[in-house]
């Protein structure tokens, strides 16, 4: 893994002296619709990173026949989360493992979290093993590692499903 890439992120960068980056202004978020939200979720983003979201999602849904054959694929998980709900994660225990960040790069509206399918019996985001690994030999993953730069998206390689948008 190239470790130099990962502390060029621009989260790791905003993060880099142990603070965690304002949340943006709520002008600057938009609400995707009820069809790419996972499962009808509410999901936002930065509108930037949401219309690069969606010009990726089509380019999947064109490109691959598991993505058009199946709705849920590329949805999304989860998108912005402020500082409250971060807060009210970590109140319910685990903040600072690796599982569940104190300040994660979804404060900034440029993260997403897709649905790429998961190993059977596991949550789509869940960091087990049998689950990382299942997603990322998956046909959904294999096309974003391949096509996700040229929308502008890098990923975090510790959990297939997480992405960010980092031209903006």
């Amino acid at each position: 893994m190239d470790v130099i890439w990962l502390r060029r992120r621009p989260f790791v960068l905003a993060t880099r002296r142990g603070g965690c980056p304002p949340p943006p202004p709520d002008a600057l978020l938009s609400v995707a619709s009820q069809e790419e939200g996972y499962l009808g979720k509410p999901v936002r983003l930065q509108v930037q990173a949401l219309s690069a979201y969606r010009r990726l999602v089509a380019a999947a849904r064109a490109a691959l026949p598991e993505a058009a054959a199946d709705p849920r694929l590329f949805t999304l998980v989860s998108g912005y989360r402020g500082p409250e709900e971060e807060a009210a994660r970590c109140a319910k225990g685990g903040c600072g493992s690796p599982g569940m960040a104190r300040c994660s790069a979804h404060r900034t509206g440029m993260a997403m979290d897709l649905f790429l399918g998961s190993a059977p019996g596991y949550a789509p985001t869940s960091s087990d093993d049998v689950n990382r690994a299942a997603q990322s030999q998956s046909p959904a993953y294999l096309w974003l590692v391949a096509n996700a730069d040229r929308f502008g998206f890098a990923p975090y390689p510790f959990e297939p499903w997480h992405w960010e948008y980092v031209r903006g």
